[in-house]
């Protein structure tokens, strides 16, 4: 199937003009693409096509996740790990431009997000294809989106984390980064209904799942990786062929850890007026905050929701997510 040949439909309406009130990512609106009508600004039919066909080399380590899933902090986990633990860079060059998002031209356009980045991130699909080998990139598309991925032996990893701390990671990263104007109820009620950047959630999760067996993929829990940095480490160094001494594990660890994450300026954002908190792109790095949140109502919605998109799949989470 070629680009074209993808069936876009456009969200008209009532809906459209309430889905603009809440967060005005594009002014044309939003459209729905694919089998699984994945939810995206308009902006995306100008340069989705380049991410589709994207020429994808056999040496590229792409990760990919739905958004807020625990993925900054496993992108720089995966760039140590597979650069031999180079530091020195690390400490020297953003993250954005180690480990670019291929896709934030193609779907945020002038928006207010870009300021926070690079500006070799604004034309991102051109960046990303003039990176040197091995390229590193991330992506929150769903796999679908990206079949030029799909069918390279490149190095595949998959980070999955509990829908309900997404939910809440992702409101608050909506509310403070993407000028959502509804309450945490109302962006909970499109998340459920598809109607958030990139869902259906389900989807996006299933369709990595079904592929995980594959020798140039991994799937990684968030809730595994923080609950044993060390072991999985060791696994993802594995991935790699690589072999760290224990005191390089340790010194990653600590890198890692989230009051030194969120200090380092080279993975964190800070937006040119300061008026977006550092704890607002990397916030607390757990487990289990929703709890913290979530109505009793809005409690009983998620669990319904999730048994229903469970029921059919052997997908299994390393907590109950209800």
């Amino acid at each position: 199937m070629s680009f074209k040949d993808l069936i876009i439909k456009r969200v008209e309406g009532e809906q459209a003009t309430a889905l603009l009130k809440y967060y005005p990512l594009d002014k044309r609106g939003f459209i729905k693409v694919g089998q699984k009508k994945w939810f995206l600004p308009y902006r995306y039919l100008e340069d989705g096509d380049k991410i589709y066909n994207f020429e994808v080399r056999a040496d590229d380590t792409w990760i990919i996740a739905y958004a807020r899933s625990g993925t900054t902090m496993t992108q720089e986990l995966i760039w140590l790990v597979a650069n031999d633990m180079n530091f020195n860079e690390a400490h020297q060059r953003h993250l954005s431009e180690r480990f670019p998002l291929i896709e934030i031209g193609a779907i945020f356009d002038d928006h207010g997000l870009l300021k926070l980045m690079s500006d070799t991130t604004k034309d991102s699909v051109k960046f990303v294809q003039d990176q040197p080998s091995p390229r590193f990139i991330k992506s929150h598309l769903p796999l679908e989106l990206l079949p030029t991925v799909v069918n390279s032996t490149c190095k595949i990893i998959y980070v999955a984390r509990n829908p309900k701390d997404v939910a809440v990671s992702y409101y608050i990263f909506h509310k403070h980064i993407l000028d959502f104007q509804g309450t945490f109820e109302q962006f909970c009620n499109n998340f459920l209904n598809d109607h958030i950047l990139r869902t259906p959630y389900w989807e996006h999760v299933k369709e990595a799942w079904r592929m995980r067996h594959r020798a140039n993929m991994m799937f990684v829990f968030y809730e595994d990786l923080i609950k044993d940095l060390p072991r999985n480490i060791k696994e993802i160094a594995a991935f790699f062929g690589k072999t760290y001494s224990d005191e390089q594990i340790n010194k990653l660890v600590e890198h890692l850890k989230i009051e030194n994450f969120r200090k380092n300026p080279m993975v964190n954002y800070q937006n040119p007026d300061q008026t977006m908190k550092p704890n607002m792109y990397i916030r607390q790095g757990k487990t289990g905050s929703w709890k913290e949140v979530f109505t009793p109502e809005i409690e009983d919605r998620f669990d319904k929701w999730i048994t229903a998109n469970l029921k059919d799949t052997d997908l299994t989470f390393p907590n109950s997510v209800c």
